[in-house]
């Protein structure tokens, strides 16, 4: 009998302690010559400073970069596009906003027979059925499945011009960017260039989200080995701390327990403590 109780404390403490494989995920895409932005922005430009061994035998390497803000993976400032007081710059956003539950919306089936598809207030609403309410703080992440465009301009852009008018890429409509600020989420992301969809000429989404300090994430890259749903899944948004910036590059990091590992070592060890209690029962 003093065996059970000692096997049954064991697999309790195992069952507070266990945690799965921490998983960590990039959702950035790199900063180099052929990085996209907004056309009307300056490109991303490398200059070596220096690259050379040293006289005493050892190493020094410097670079020069020059670009624009709004360049690859970046994160929008609310004063993007919004002007009032209290709206944060990319260097007032306090810290806890950009660490945040991540609530993964996949769409891509539609985006594929859509190039133009707008998030509506629906798709949120049925992403809830599953998975739950998206909770306050959350950085909502939508999955169109464009970053395996990132390659081409013309893919990601849906045009082989620079004109604005021309664009196809999917984005979120505003009914459903309402239903995000009622929700009280701090960050919305996006593996397109804007969350405002190509024919969209003018910025309401962006407005709208920016006026309510939630930030905006562009050209988040693939996202394909995240959790479905997001479900369990930490994101750190490693922002640029810039001084009256309107944005700035972004590294993402996902981070997620292997859920799997861990609810089978604790599957086991739950029937390992009935098992036990139902022998104690009848000692």
């Amino acid at each position: 009998m003093a065996a059970c109780w000692i096997l049954i404390a064991l697999c309790g403490i195992e069952i507070i302690t266990v945690r799965g494989k921490m998983n960590y995920v990039d959702l950035s895409h790199s900063l180099n010559s052929q990085s996209h932005s907004w056309p009307a922005y300056k490109a991303f430009e490398l200059k070596i400073v220096a690259n050379e061994s040293l006289p005493d035998g050892g190493w020094y390497a410097s670079n020069d970069i020059s670009l624009n803000e709004h360049t690859s993976t970046h994160l929008d400032a609310p004063v993007h596009f919004a002007m009032r007081d209290g709206i944060y710059y990319a260097s007032t956003i306090p810290v806890e906003r950009l660490v945040g539950p991540v609530s993964l919306i996949n769409l891509a089936k539609k985006a594929a027979v859509n190039r133009d598809y707008l998030v509506t207030s629906s798709d949120i609403l049925e992403w809830e059925e599953t998975y739950g309410q998206i909770p306050k703080g959350a950085i909502v992440l939508f999955d169109f499945n464009w970053a395996q465009y990132w390659d081409s301009f013309e893919d990601v852009f849906g045009s082989d011009s620079t004109n604005t008018s021309t664009f196809h890429f999917p984005g979120v409509g505003i009914d459903a960017a309402k239903i995000l600020a009622q929700r009280g989420v701090y960050g919305v992301g996006i593996d397109t260039p804007s969350p405002d969809s190509g024919p969209v000429l003018d910025h309401p989404v962006h407005s709208f989200l920016l006026d309510k300090n939630i930030y905006i994430l562009e050209n988040v890259a693939d996202m394909s080995s995240l959790p479905a749903g997001g479900k369990g899944v930490t994101l750190v948004v490693g922002a640029m701390k810039i001084d009256s910036g309107t944005g700035g590059p972004a590294r993402l990091i996902a981070m997620f327990d292997d859920a799997a590992s861990s609810a089978n070592i604790l599957s086991v060890n739950l029937l390992i403590i009935l098992a036990c209690l139902f022998s104690l029962s009848f000692a």
